[in-house]
């Protein structure tokens, strides 16, 4: 807790985070509303863009909460990455 208190946590958003991610070459799922007002869907575009193994399947009729607004297209989504 000191440090938490003290203010001198290190950032949670690393410089290298997309180069670090890329790295890993582990296969991830971009699922985006294409209405999310609060992240715009063409960060995910873009951020997909930027490493390899991601896949990015953007959701149209749903905002931030794409897995409320569509689930079933959201868990379609999901199920495909997996299998």
């Amino acid at each position: 807790m000191r440090p938490w208190q003290a203010g001198t946590l290190p950032t949670a958003r690393p410089d290298d985070a997309v180069r670090r991610l890329a790295a890993t070459g582990i296969p991830m799922l971009l699922l985006q509303g294409r209405q999310d007002m609060t992240f715009p869907a063409a960060l995910a575009v873009e951020a997909a863009a930027s490493l390899p193994a991601a896949q990015v399947v953007l959701i149209d009729e749903a905002g931030h909460m794409a897995h409320v607004d569509r689930p079933r297209v959201w868990l379609d989504a999901v199920a495909d990455f997996l299998t």
